[in-house]
C-alpha cells in the first residue's frame, strides 16, 4: 500500500459518486434515451462502465488483455428497477475499485504492461487514471451533456451541471 494508492482510492470514490450522482437524475423512463442512434443511452453509459471496472480488475490480474469498447445498445435493463439494480452494480464496483486501488504497492502502480488503447507499454497508474477514472470523468460528461438536452426539450428547470 502507498500513499499514492490511498489517492487514487479517494479519487476513484469521488469520481464514481460524482457519476452516480448524475445517473440517478435521469428520468423515469428515460433510461435508453440517446440523442442520435449511433450515441450510447443513458443506460448503455452505467453499462460500460460496470464493464470497464471489471475490465480494470481483469487487467491487473492479467497485463497483457486488450482493451474494450463501448457500444450502443449494450444495457439489457426493460424497466426502471433494472436501471436502479445497474446503478446499484456500479456502486459496488466503485466501492470493490477503492479497495484494489488502495491496495497497490508502488511498485505495482510503477509497473509497465501493454495498452492497445495508448499504442504500447504504460505504467499500471497511466492504466488506472487515464483509462479508467478519467474515462469514467468522460462519461459522467456525456450524460450531464444529456440531462441538460432532456430538460430542454421538456422545458424543464433542472441544472445538471449542479449534479
Amino acid at each position: 500500500m502507498s500513499s499514492e494508492a490511498i489517492r487514487l482510492s479517494e479519487l476513484s470514490a469521488a469520481v464514481r459518486e460524482s457519476t452516480l450522482k448524475r445517473l440517478r437524475l435521469v428520468p423515469r423512463e428515460r433510461e435508453h434515451w440517446r440523442p442520435t442512434e449511433a450515441a450510447l443511452s443513458f443506460a448503455d453509459v452505467a453499462q460500460h462502465l460496470v464493464d470497464a471496472d471489471e475490465w480494470l480488475f481483469r487487467k491487473l490480474a492479467n497485463p497483457e488483455l486488450t482493451g474494450i469498447k463501448a457500444r450502443p445498445g449494450i444495457a439489457t435493463v426493460a424497466d426502471r428497477a433494472q436501471f436502479q439494480a445497474l446503478l446499484d452494480r456500479l456502486s459496488v464496483l466503485g466501492e470493490a475499485r477503492c479497495r484494489v486501488l488502495a491496495g497497490l504497492h508502488e511498485n505495482d502502480l510503477r509497473a509497465l504492461v501493454p495498452d492497445d488503447r495508448f499504442g504500447g507499454n504504460v505504467s499500471v497508474w497511466w492504466v488506472i487514471v487515464r483509462g479508467n477514472l478519467d474515462h469514467e470523468a468522460h462519461h459522467r460528461g456525456q450524460v450531464a451533456t444529456y440531462l441538460r438536452i432532456l430538460t430542454s426539450q421538456r422545458g424543464d428547470q433542472h441544472d445538471s451541471s449542479s449534479a
